[in-house]
């Protein structure tokens, strides 16, 4: 059975999120942050970080390659636009945007936030960081306002992928969401599979 090391709300919310809307049978592993990790969870995650996987013989450890290889594995799903569809493109961008686009870059400011002495908090990289993300939620923004999901006119993976991020946003006030993009994590929030991965049921 699919093992997932998880805790909300790290980026293994997209794993279990994903795993939930397939119907995928798995296991939770709980990770404590800060440790002590198990030799189980070193072995699938090297960096001591979430998400991580173990399926059978594999170990994965990057949310969106996860999220792919759950896919291709146990599809085919709505959730995958397919290379036919007009929207592929679209697809595989917001797929992809959702966490090299929009949310890697918020590493250093909450690793800046949490660990940093007092008096680095406030920085210039945390000040470009906020900013960067403002600019990047624009371009989610902007695709809301003549599209209701990111690709394929329906719920796919990329909404998990950008959905997921624009939380992270919010819970950490990195920016003030466009009311077209708070209705659309709210629409995606609201979905059981959600509740069920943010740890909410």
């Amino acid at each position: 059975m699919l093992k997932i090391y998880h805790t909300p709300p790290t980026r293994s919310v997209r794993v279990v999120w994903l795993a939930e809307e397939m119907g995928i049978p798995y296991e939770v592993v709980p990770v404590q942050f800060g440790g002590p990790h198990s030799p189980e969870f070193k072995s699938a995650s090297p960096l001591g970080q979430l998400p991580a996987i173990e399926d059978g013989d594999v170990t994965m450890l990057e949310s969106i390659a996860i999220m792919q290889y759950l896919l291709a594995k146990h599809g085919p799903s709505p959730l995958e636009v397919k290379r036919d569809e007009p929207d592929f493109p679209a697809y595989l961008q917001y797929l992809e945007f959702g966490e090299a686009g929009l949310i890697a870059i918020g590493n250093a400011y909450v690793a800046t936030r949490l660990r940093a002495p007092e008096d680095e908090k406030k920085n210039w990289t945390v000040n470009y960081v906020i900013e960067a993300i403002r600019q990047r939620t624009g371009i989610v923004a902007a695709r809301l306002q003549d599209h209701e999901y990111m690709a394929g006119g329906r719920f796919t993976a990329a909404d998990i992928s950008v959905g997921y991020a624009l939380g992270i946003v919010k819970f950490f006030g990195l920016s003030e969401l466009e009311p077209k993009s708070a209705a659309y994590l709210e629409r995606l929030s609201s979905r059981p599979a959600y509740k069920k991965a943010a740890g909410q049921v």
